[in-house]
């Protein structure tokens, strides 16, 4: 788990919390004792946003951060999106879904995005024993990366007041290997039969 603080530059965190305020159409999320708001539609700085997390340079970064290599993004962003939290929500301990059926990979790395500013709402994991805990509050601006885990649990606790607005990321990788890797073979001159293009 990593914490970061000013993530997001060039006021791109002021721009983006002015469109998230401006949002009507949340959707409700209930499921257990939890509760928060989505939003899954595009906007002009979640669309800047959303391209600047999945450039080649910062997927590179998140590799370095990880030392996972082989991270893709999901073009879609399933299960991704924007949350809003505010009096009163919360989220129970769970696990994270695993498994992409779109794009047919394992999730790997999660990132989320802190924007606006709450009292409560912090962000809580376990270990595989549901034991030690970990506690960061979101700060606005503010990110955490951590990797998915089927054993560690994490929750959100109650918000007291004010909105937390929270950009979810994921990264994927496949658990899959190749049992002959190779470049492009080329045969097109049967004569020469250059046996690959490396």
């Amino acid at each position: 788990m990593k914490y970061y603080e000013n993530f997001l530059k060039d006021y791109l965190d002021v721009d983006l919390l002015s469109e998230l305020k401006s949002i009507k159409n949340w959707k409700d999320f209930n499921r257990n004792n939890s509760h928060m708001k989505e939003y899954y539609e595009e906007g002009q700085w979640l669309n800047k946003l959303r391209c600047h997390l999945h450039s080649k340079s910062f997927i590179q970064w998140i590799e370095k951060e990880t030392e996972i290599e082989g991270l893709v993004v999901d073009p879609f962003g399933t299960g991704e999106g924007v949350s809003l939290m505010q009096s009163g929500d919360s989220l129970d301990p769970h696990i994270d879904f695993n498994w992409n059926d779109r794009i047919k990979m394992y999730r790997a790395v999660n990132l989320l995005i802190y924007l606006g500013s709450c009292q409560g709402g912090e962000f809580i994991t376990w270990d595989e024993k549901m034991e030690k805990s970990s506690s960061y509050v979101p700060e606005h601006n503010s990110a955490i990366l951590f990797l998915h885990s089927e054993t560690n649990a994490h929750a959100v606790k109650p918000v007291m007041s004010g909105k937390r607005y929270t950009v979810r990321q994921f990264y994927y990788r496949s658990e899959a290997t190749c049992e002959n890797p190779h470049q492009s073979l080329y045969w097109y001159n049967p004569e020469t039969k250059m046996p690959t293009n490396s």
